[in-house]
């Protein structure tokens, strides 16, 4: 909240410095593109890409919107001294969204909306590792093992993280500051209801039998939050017939 609350002033003052000389606002027809970032800490990362969003104007004030999520990670690590072992995991993440929104003129360079979508979210991971040691006939070897829709943890029956499909409802407001024409930046607070279950994992290590992990769990949450952060877009110019 404190950073919605401090991207509100800087809008605010940049507003009175009249530094902005004209914009223009998307209009019945209007097609805009934006992406969706957060410039702030995440986890040690000071830059994080969350997705892309389109809209479309059916009237001056009605849009439907499209949202893109995607971010991507991978980690590779050894579990002891041993430089021959090593685990490599990789985690992915994909939303889709569909939503409306009512748009309101407040202001010259304002515009605030508020609205509601549904979409479904995919959660990747998976991992691979090795290990070589004596075989227990006094040769050694090297015994390779895919996890797969998990990626192991400390124990041998834990996990650091986990694959899972999940279903979204949202409903939202936001502001759009036009700094230049149809170019503008925003935020936009919600409150979303999520719910995943995790996917069936599977474990396979060389020369044995695949081994699935049948249980699954689901996770439900309802919360307020502002996400993404930071939004900066562009609305195609409408041009008007005379």
């Amino acid at each position: 909240m404190k950073k919605f609350n401090l991207i509100l002033v800087a809008l605010a003052l940049f507003t009175a410095s009249g530094a902005a000389v004209a914009q223009t606002k998307p209009g019945k027809g209007s097609f805009g593109t934006e992406v969706q970032f957060n410039p702030f800490d995440q986890n040690g990362k000071t830059f994080q890409l969350d997705g892309l969003k389109f809209r479309y104007f059916l009237t001056d004030n009605d849009a439907l919107r499209l949202k893109v999520g995607f971010g991507f990670d991978s980690e590779k690590y050894k579990p002891d001294d041993d430089e021959d072992d090593f685990v490599k995991g990789k985690a992915a993440d994909f939303s889709v969204d569909l939503g409306y929104e009512r748009h309101f003129n407040v202001a010259k360079r304002l515009d605030l909306y508020a609205g509601a979508q549904i979409g479904i979210y995919k959660h990747f991971a998976s991992a691979k590792s090795e290990w070589t040691g004596d075989n227990g006939n006094g040769q050694m070897e090297t015994i390779k093992t895919e996890y797969k829709n998990y990626i192991p943890g400390e124990g041998d029956n834990d996990y650091s993280d986990r694959a899972y499909f999940g279903v979204a409802a949202s409903v939202f407001t936001g502001l759009d500051f036009y700094i230049y024409k149809g170019l503008y930046i925003g935020t936009e607070l919600g409150l979303y209801i999520k719910s995943h279950k995790t996917n069936k994992a599977e474990l396979k290590i060389s020369g044995l039998k695949t081994q699935e992990m049948n249980d699954s769990d689901r996770y439900t949450s309802c919360k307020f939050d502002i996400e993404p952060t930071l939004r900066l877009g562009w609305n195609r110019e409408v041009k008007k017939k005379t």
